[in-house]
């Protein structure tokens, strides 16, 4: 079997077998946040991981990255808080494609109210399978139960209700989201996304994404198509294309920091030496 082959049809090479443990940040939030002991994190963890990935067998399952707090690490990330735990006229986050929405239980331990944000994914079961990871479905303690609205839409559904996500967000994480699509696509996704904002100076979209110094199509890491990977020259150029589509203007701020394929991506047919991650605010005029 060839190596196309191979990735267009077994995606269990996306599946880490030696895992060791969790990332330290996860780790603390699981053991005192959700009440795991320390002994049962990683079983507790992998299995949640194994059954997410048995119906949606994504790199971003199989190789753990759920369990990294991707939007705490931005520089914007205080600022966010700040809107967020505002007193008057506090922002509203929505988190674009959330997985376990462990990006949203952070915000939450940081003390954002669980009613200013929200999670969108394709599938329901993402929002049962982080409550059951974070094992925040019932009271701990001091702790409430934590419940937060999670919208279940593909981000390419024509057909899909919307409308209870219009103008409704000020701040997007776009974390991992964008990248999935070819340009035509990434444009879609990116018109779709903007209707979710209130459209006031200031609304801002963070977020990072597999980008290259050679911004072009490159083989998606499914085998059967491309994705546009995004250079900061050409992401200036994307946002000015949605901002004539949907009558907006962005300032755009990226940038890109090249990566090497890790040992278990190594030889993938996706891996090319000017890729990196393309990290990006853009803020509406």
């Amino acid at each position: 079997m060839t190596s196309t082959n191979i990735a267009k049809h077994d995606p269990t090479q996306w599946l880490q077998k030696d895992v060791k443990d969790v990332p330290a940040p996860a780790r603390e939030l699981l053991e005192t946040y959700s009440g795991v002991p320390a002994d049962e994190v990683l079983p507790h963890a992998l299995a949640l991981r194994d059954e997410a990935f048995a119906v949606y067998p994504w790199p971003c399952i199989g190789q753990m990255r759920f369990l990294r707090f991707t939007l705490s690490t931005y520089p914007a990330y205080p600022r966010i808080l700040s809107r967020l735990k505002a007193v008057a006229d506090a922002a509203y986050l929505l988190d674009l494609g959330c997985c376990f929405g462990q990006d949203l239980r952070k915000l939450v331990v940081d003390g954002v109210s669980p009613a200013h944000v929200a999670g969108l994914d394709v599938g329901a079961e993402f929002y049962s399978l982080g409550r059951r990871l974070f094992r925040d479905d019932v009271a701990l303690g001091d702790r409430p139960a934590l419940s937060f609205d999670f919208y279940a839409r593909d981000i390419m559904d024509d057909g899909a209700d919307w409308e209870p996500l219009e103008s409704r967000f000020d701040i997007l994480n776009s974390t991992s989201f964008l990248h999935i699509w070819d340009w035509e696509g990434q444009i879609k996704a990116a018109c779709r996304i903007v209707s979710f904002l209130r459209l006031r100076p200031g609304a801002l979209i963070v977020g990072s994404g597999l980008g290259s110094r050679v911004g072009g199509e490159f083989p998606n890491l499914e085998g059967d198509g491309t994705n546009f990977r995004q250079s900061p020259e050409t992401f200036v150029g994307f946002w000015a294309e949605v901002g004539q589509k949907t009558g907006t203007s962005w300032d755009v701020h990226s940038d890109l920091q090249l990566i090497n394929a890790s040992a278990m991506n190594a030889g993938q047919k996706w891996a090319e030496p000017n890729m990196g991650v393309l990290f990006f605010e853009v803020t509406l005029k």
